[in-house]
Formats: C-alpha cells, structure tokens, sequence
C-alpha cells in the first residue's frame, strides 16, 4: 500500500462500466429543457448579488482603518465568486444552453461577458 495520495503502481486503472448515454439516461428529461425565463432570472439573482456587495464596499470607508483592507479583500472574494457565476452564464449561452433560441444566446452571452471585459465569440 502506498502513501496517501499517492498513486500504487501496483493498482491498475479500471475505467467505468457503464456508458455515456447509460449515465445520461439516469438524469430527468427535465434537467435537459432550456427555459429561458428561468435562465433569466438566474441572471437577475447574480446581478442582485453584485449590486448588494457594491452597496456594502460604498460604505467599507466608514470602517476604522484597521478593517479596511480586510474588508477589501473580502469584497474583492465575494464579488469575484458572484460574478463567475455571471461568467459561467454566458459560457453557457456560447453552448446554448441558456436558450432554445440563438439569437438570445449570442446577445445574451455577448453583453455579459463585455460586461466582465470578457471577449465572447472567441471564448
């Protein structure tokens, strides 16, 4: 037995036995079908998201000097992870999955990652 996490050569690599479209299968039909009211709202949440963590670094200038700078690395985290999801949203409307429609996709993908300084048809 070999160290953790190591890799025993000993131990040889056994791919899975069940296939692409066996694991497919077990997902909902559901989980496949692109509403794009819902899409949007996802948009709507993140975008809440930024407002309210912009709305608490206006107000990271009332802190004593002490709590600033924590205070700024903090927001800088939390913004950074709510607008990935932003990012991950507009990666998705480049493979279609936000929309049925193209036409939504590419506008939609299009204005958020420029929003993000982000180029989106070359991504």
């Amino acid at each position: 037995m070999g160290v953790k996490g190591t890799v025993n050569p000993e131990e040889s690599f056994e791919p899975p036995t069940f296939t692409i479209k066996e694991l497919r299968d077990c997902i909902p039909k559901h989980c496949f079908e692109r509403d794009t009211l819902r899409s949007f709202s996802y948009i709507f949440y993140d975008l809440c998201g930024v407002a309210f963590l912009y709305y608490c670094a206006s107000h990271i200038s009332m802190l004593p000097a002490v709590l600033r700078l924590p205070a700024w690395i903090a927001y800088c985290i939390c913004q950074g992870v709510v607008c990935t999801g932003i990012w991950v949203i507009a990666h998705e409307c480049g493979h279609g999955g936000f929309s049925a429609d193209i036409a939504t996709n590419n506008i939609t993908g299009w204005v958020l990652h420029s929003a993000l300084l982000v180029p989106y048809y070359s991504w």
